[in-house]
């Protein structure tokens, strides 16, 4: 199949922890959108190539199917979001289930490849039929698929995200019901606390990298500037959307800095490890109340275990990967989408 790549490179990359860059010419990036190649192992191929990979009979292009497998731990809702912001053709939820399973090595077969013979990967019979007769019969088979595969793919799919995110959105209708007008002449910075826990991943050493650059830093990171003596680290964030007061964020990790009632009248987020002594010396001590006032955030590695109470608080789980920094950028991204929204609703929106 001349020109067309097949997708078992990326597989076999994926599998065997070889690398997978983006790629602008002879650079590396870390937004799809910026890149016309991919180097996976030591070849590099033109982003835009079409794959063997067929979704609804046409032939997608390696793009999509890196975009796919990039959000292969992402809610199909979070997906199809981010396929419509980057204009990327989507995959429906069976699609995108059989192949990131295909492509992390959990599957071994996958029914949208197409062999040059025209077969696809699925196809489980081991030899053509003879008889004219049987090839004519064979011609009406339908192949057996049970509940479970119509509903959940190749594998047990867990639904539970969804009532997370309802008890978000009835969480967030309490935060945001319509208050008074803010006079915009006396806004001052907003203020993002931290947890000053030694497990937390974002701290007051780190948090200006992964804001401002987009960059993640292990926190123990001997390449990090030492903690500031002040406690106070204040963030840029210059954004037509917000009141020139937003552009400076002002994150601490201990509250005592409040020497002024009106501090938390400036708070818009409060981010947790999950452990309650963090909130022993606020003004609301209580978690369960205290998110239903404050937007509340809980970072952690892709894949590790969430402490129960984070979604009984109700709390914004973002999940940081451990080895792929160039899905930093996305989820910089996107939470710097969710504070805006907060502060605009806080009255910081720009006139």
């Amino acid at each position: 199949m001349s020109g067309v790549v097949d997708v078992t490179v990326l597989r076999d990359a994926v599998v065997n922890k070889k690398p997978v860059d983006l790629m602008n010419d002879d650079m590396k990036v870390e937004d799809i959108n910026e890149c016309n190649k991919v180097k996976i192992g030591e070849k590099i191929y033109d982003i835009l190539s079409p794959t063997n990979f067929y979704n609804e009979n046409e032939a997608s292009n390696l793009k999509s199917i890196i975009f796919c497998w990039i959000h292969d731990k992402s809610s199909v809702v979070e997906y199809k979001k981010k396929c419509n912001e980057y204009k990327i053709p989507d995959f429906k939820f069976l699609v995108k289930t059989e192949l990131t399973t295909w492509l992390n090595g959990d599957s071994e077969t996958c029914k949208f490849i197409q062999t040059e013979d025209g077969e696809t990967g699925g196809e489980t019979k081991k030899h053509k039929l003879d008889d004219p007769q049987l090839l004519r019969i064979s011609e009406f088979e339908k192949e057996a698929i049970d509940h479970n595969i119509i509903l959940r793919g190749s594998k047990n799919i867990d639904f539970g995200y969804l009532i997370k995110d309802a008890q978000k959105f009835i969480a967030q209708l309490k935060r945001n019901k319509p208050s008074k007008a803010i006079n915009q002449k006396n806004l001052k910075s907003p203020i993002i606390i931290i947890s000053p826990s030694t497990s937390a991943l974002l701290t007051l050493n780190n948090i200006k990298q992964f804001l401002e650059d987009s960059q993640f830093i292990k926190p123990n990171s001997p390449e990090l500037p030492p903690k500031p003596t002040s406690g106070v680290v204040v963030v840029n964030h210059p954004s037509d959307r917000l009141h020139p007061a937003a552009h400076k964020i002002t994150i601490v990790d201990n509250v005592e800095v409040f020497t002024k009632p009106d501090y938390w009248d400036r708070v818009i987020a409060i981010f947790t490890t999950g452990q309650s002594w963090q909130f022993a010396k606020y003004k609301q001590n209580r978690p369960e109340l205290l998110f239903q006032r404050y937007p509340g955030f809980y970072f952690c590695y892709q894949g590790e275990l969430v402490p129960p109470q984070i979604k009984d608080w109700n709390v914004n789980e973002i999940k940081i990967d451990r080895d792929k920094r160039f899905r930093d950028k996305m989820i910089a991204k996107d939470f710097w989408l969710d504070i805006e929204k907060i502060l605009i609703q806080k009255g910081y929106g720009s006139i």
